[in-house]
Order: C-alpha cells, then sequence, then structure tokens
C-alpha cells in the first residue's frame, strides 16, 4: 500500500481556544480520570499548566518533566509537547491556552508587543520549562493564576463576570511582566540549530504517522522517511516521545479508536480496521490495558448524544 507524505493532515492542533474574538481558554484536566494522556503535538497559542495536585511527566521539545503539585509549566507557542501519566500517580491540573496576539499587535505603536511578547512568537526568546516556589516572583505569578482561575467560577462577583476579558488580558500581561527575569534569548549556536532541526523533523514525522497510522506502518518505513537508519530513528523517537515508535502508534491507534466510539456507530470490529490493527482480539486486549475497559463499556460510557437538526 502506497504511504502518505502525510502534508494534508498533522499533529497541529487546529483547535479554537476560546473564540476568534477572544482567543483564552482554561481547561481542567484529570489524569487518569478524564484522559489518560496527551500525544505529542504543538500548536501556535501560548500554553500555561499549573500543576494542582499530584503527579504528571511532561515533556516540550523533547525535554522530560516530571510536573509536581505547585509546579508552573510554560510552553511557548509552537513547541512540541505532549502529557503523560507518571507510572501510577494521578493528576490533577488547570491549562491556561491563548493566542499572544490577544494582548498586543505588530505595529509601530505597540512597544509592549514588540519587546516583549513578538520574541516568544518568532522563537527568539525562550523561558523555563518549570517554575516552582524557589523562582523569584513564582508566587505573583501563581496568584495571577488563581486570580485566572477565579473569573472562570460560578461564584465569580457580579463586577468582575461584567469586565471579564479586561481582567483576563491585565493578569496575562502581570504573568509576563513577572517572567521578564526569567527570559534569555535563543542561541543560534550549532548546537541549537540542530536541535532545531531535529525538532522541524519530528514534526514532518507527526504528519506522516497521522497520515498513515491506519497503514501497516512499519518502523523501518518511519525511518525511511525521516532519512535514518532504524538503530538511529529508534534513539530519536525516544529521545522526544519516551517511548518506542510501535508503543507511540498504538497509542495513536486507540486514541483514534476511543474518538470513533464516541463518535460513530461503527463496529467495534470496523474501527479496530479503520485505526491500523489487523487483529481484532490484539485490539481489545492493548484497549483495555489503556483504558481499564472494553471498547464497548467505553462506548456505553462515552457516547456523544446525535445532534438533532434545526
Amino acid at each position: 500500500m502506497k504511504l502518505s507524505s502525510g502534508h494534508t493532515s498533522t499533529r497541529y492542533e487546529n483547535k479554537q481556544h476560546g473564540s476568534t474574538e477572544f482567543p483564552y481558554a482554561v481547561y481542567r484536566s484529570l489524569i487518569p480520570d478524564i484522559m489518560h494522556s496527551y500525544p505529542l503535538h504543538w500548536h501556535n497559542e501560548m500554553e500555561i499548566t499549573y500543576i494542582l495536585n499530584g503527579s504528571c511527566m511532561i515533556s516540550v521539545n523533547g525535554t522530560p518533566v516530571r510536573a509536581l503539585a505547585g509546579n508552573i509549566i510554560l510552553i511557548l507557542p509552537n513547541q512540541l509537547h505532549s502529557i503523560d501519566r507518571d507510572e501510577d500517580c494521578s493528576a490533577e491540573y488547570y491549562t491556561f491556552v491563548f493566542d499572544l496576539l490577544l494582548l498586543g499587535h505588530d505595529s509601530p505603536s505597540d512597544t509592549c508587543f514588540r519587546k516583549y511578547l513578538k520574541p516568544y512568537l518568532e522563537g527568539a526568546a525562550v523561558l523555563p520549562l518549570r517554575l516552582f516556589s524557589e523562582h523569584t516572583n513564582y508566587f505573583f505569578i501563581r496568584q495571577s493564576l488563581e486570580e485566572l482561575l477565579k473569573l472562570e467560577s460560578p461564584e465569580c462577583p457580579t463586577g468582575l463576570v461584567q469586565g471579564k476579558e479586561l481582567f483576563i488580558k491585565a493578569r496575562l500581561f502581570a504573568i509576563f511582566g513577572f517572567l521578564e527575569p526569567f527570559r534569555k534569548s535563543t542561541d543560534s549556536n550549532n548546537g541549537a540549530l540542530s536541535q532545531l532541526a531535529q525538532i522541524q523533523k519530528m514534526k514532518s514525522l507527526l504528519h506522516f504517522i497521522n497520515a498513515n497510522y491506519m497503514n501497516s506502518l512499519t518502523l523501518q518505513e518511519a525511518a525511511s522517511f525521516c532519512g535514518y537508519s532504524a538503530s538511529y530513528f529508534m534513539k530519536f523517537f525516544k529521545a522526544f516521545t519516551s517511548s518506542t515508535f510501535v508503543e507511540y502508534l498504538n497509542h495513536y491507534r486507540l486514541e483514534k479508536a476511543g474518538e470513533l466510539l464516541r463518535s460513530t456507530d461503527l463496529t467495534v470490529l470496523e474501527i479496530s480496521e479503520h485505526v491500523g490493527f489487523e487483529n481484532h482480539s490484539y485490539f481489545i486486549r492493548i484497549f483495555k490495558r489503556q483504558y481499564g475497559i472494553t471498547p464497548r463499556k467505553y462506548r456505553l460510557l462515552h457516547k456523544e448524544p446525535p445532534v438533532l437538526p434545526m
């Protein structure tokens, strides 16, 4: 079967966060109750994750970090990142996702945007991946995040609700002000350029996997797509994903299977074949290993209601 280069479908996340008029959203996540993990992906928006309880593993551009309660994780636009369960631990965290253009525009009259925010969009500036209580300004940043969470609460005071967008932008500006001592210019040395090339290679590979996961995709085919030997490809892939190619591919296929179980009436057998599993019994077994229940039970618990005609 001919494999696709994958240029039409990607692990680039094209989800609208908030609205086009106000691109900002807050998400609460529970691992493993609501989700088991979130596979490697990237998007144009800035992402700040505040770990409320427990711990989880977060990887950004191939650097893994164990995120603990109280930690603040900073993910800049277009950085490759994933979230996984930390062994048998659970985690509760809030993620703030927003477009930096919400805070300004690239114009001569907008000094704040050009001086402080534009470098993050262009990849010319970086921030530490993780902040914890020992960091300068940590408590001010955490306080700002907690104030943003209050705006999402049903108990939010009426006065704040009426000016919600203004308060959100004020807190986001304050956070970047508190982050300013941590900002560093991006290195332009050979090591940094080499890492950038590796990141671009990984993004191309994720395009390729997304376009071909339903086929009988092998490690050798993925390695050939990257122009690597099988042995080098295995090291390259594990450095970014902390998993083997087969583990990642199976997880990705199971994620797609979950989407189909929730949103379609296809049979379990049809779904297993659709997402690339040739052995139906094997599909049932690893689905249960990942989600803790059979595909049929998963469908009963998570089936989305049909959309009724207007």
